[in-house]
Formats: C-alpha cells, sequence, structure tokens
C-alpha cells in the first residue's frame, strides 16, 4: 500500500477547519430555522435539513479532503488513513464504560444549561425541538418529535435514523478521522485536547447553554480516539446516545 503523506495541521488551520462549520451551524440554528417557520416550514423539516444537513455535508467534505491529499478512493486506503480499524471486544467495554461515565457527569452538570439559558448571551433560540431545550425534561415515551404526532407516524424512524447516520459518519469521519492524524502531527500527545476544546466552543457554539455539560464529552470522545488509534470507537460512544432516542420514539409510534 502507498501511504500519503499527511500534512500538520497548526492551530490556524484548525481554527479555520473547527469555525468554519461551526458559524455556519450557528447561523442555520438561530437564523435560518426561525426564518422558515415564518414561511411555514414544520419544524420536522427546518431543523433536521438545518443540523444534520450540515453534519452529512461533513462526510462529504472528509472523504474531499481524504482524495485531495492524494489518496486513493479504495477501502482499504481510506481505513487506513481513517483509523477505521476493527472494534476488539476490549475496546466494546472501553465505549460503553465510557458511555456510562459520560451519562453520569452529564447528569450531575445537566442543572447548569438551565441556569446558563437564563442569560442573554446563552439563551437559546426561539424555535427549538424539545429534545434539546434546556428548559424541557425528556418524558419516556415522546407523544411528539418536532412538533409532529408520534402515534402511527413510523416515518419518523427513518428520519432519526438518516439523522443519527449523518451525524456520526460526518462527525466522527471529519473531526476524528481525518482532523486529528492532522492535528497529533502538529500537537502531539495534546492533540485530543487541542481538538476537544475546538470542538466544544466552536462548533457547539449552537449549544452554548450546554458548554459546561458538554465537557466530558467533547473531550473524553477525542482522548480515546486518539489514545487507541481507532475513530469507530470514538464513533460508538458518540452514537449510543443518540441512538437511544429510538427508545423514546417508537412507543409513541407504535
Amino acid at each position: 500500500m502507498n501511504k500519503v503523506t499527511i500534512k500538520p495541521m497548526n492551530l490556524w488551520k484548525s481554527l479555520l477547519y473547527f469555525g468554519i462549520p461551526g458559524v455556519m451551524l450557528y447561523w442555520n440554528i438561530y437564523y435560518g430555522v426561525p426564518l422558515l417557520a415564518e414561511y411555514g416550514v414544520p419544524l420536522i423539516v427546518s431543523f433536521p435539513l438545518a443540523l444534520y444537513g450540515l453534519l452529512g455535508l461533513l462526510f462529504f467534505a472528509s472523504l474531499i479532503a481524504y482524495k485531495l491529499e492524494g489518496n486513493p478512493m479504495t477501502w482499504s486506503h481510506l481505513k487506513q488513513r481513517f483509523r477505521l480499524h476493527k472494534v476488539t471486544k476490549k475496546l466494546w467495554i472501553a465505549a460503553l464504560v465510557s458511555f456510562l461515565v459520560l451519562q453520569i457527569f452529564e447528569a450531575c452538570l445537566k442543572f447548569t444549561g438551565a441556569l446558563l439559558a437564563e442569560m442573554p448571551f446563552f439563551a437559546p433560540p426561539s424555535v427549538l425541538p424539545e429534545f434539546i431545550h434546556p428548559h424541557f425534561e425528556l418524558v419516556f415515551p415522546f407523544k411528539e418529535f418536532m412538533g409532529v404526532p408520534l402515534d402511527g407516524n413510523w416515518w419518523i424512524i427513518l428520519v432519526w435514523l438518516l439523522c443519527l447516520l449523518c451525524n456520526i459518519l460526518g462527525e466522527e469521519f471529519w473531526w476524528r478521522g481525518y482532523i486529528l492524524p492532522r492535528q497529533e502531527l502538529a500537537f502531539g500527545r495534546y492533540a485530543w485536547l487541542v481538538q476537544g476544546v475546538l470542538w466544544l466552543f466552536l462548533f457547539h457554539a449552537f449549544l452554548k447553554w450546554n458548554f459546561i455539560v458538554l465537557i466530558p464529552t467533547c473531550l473524553l470522545i477525542p482522548y480515546l480516539a486518539q489514545k487507541y488509534q481507532n475513530t469507530w470507537l470514538a464513533a460508538i460512544v458518540h452514537g449510543i446516545g443518540n441512538a437511544l432516542f429510538f427508545v423514546f420514539i417508537i412507543p409513541g409510534i407504535f
């Protein structure tokens, strides 16, 4: 296999690679979704397009960036470059333990989201789905999802599945698959920390009331990806929480 030499990603480039998608996402959520609401576009359409549509673009951006490096479009090369290695039993255990630890931290820090949301700077946008709104408690099972009654609307499962795929593949291929190896060449053992801070404060600015809640997640996932040199491990930890929404959605549908 012919290896392509990848270039280090210094701090300025990292700021651009995190900042540009972050600004786009912030605009989408705070201005794009309310604007579409004024024209009668339902939240079930506008919000997935604004958030998960952009995340899906990150997936394609990672493949384009991979190709621009001079890599051949073969699975064997892509797997090597993006560290899409086999997930062993040990890594599955590490993923599940990490997810449980993050759940504990999130539960302990959740109150900070509601507190920050009361401050004008951290206040959420005017239109926001209940499942990420800081002032709504998740009640099992959901009766509605993004403004649509769940009863009988099985197609919502397909909508969330598509959202989940865009989220996990887009973020993990872009942040951990393409960017993290380049950051490791620039920042060495502290690349995960640099990535975690930028991932939190730049890309997740659209969830700024949750800055404190997201600290453990935004630091631990890059750390695991770098420590074990495995992007799938990060994708599993990242994806389990989002996949759990099926538990809230499916009973309300059937």
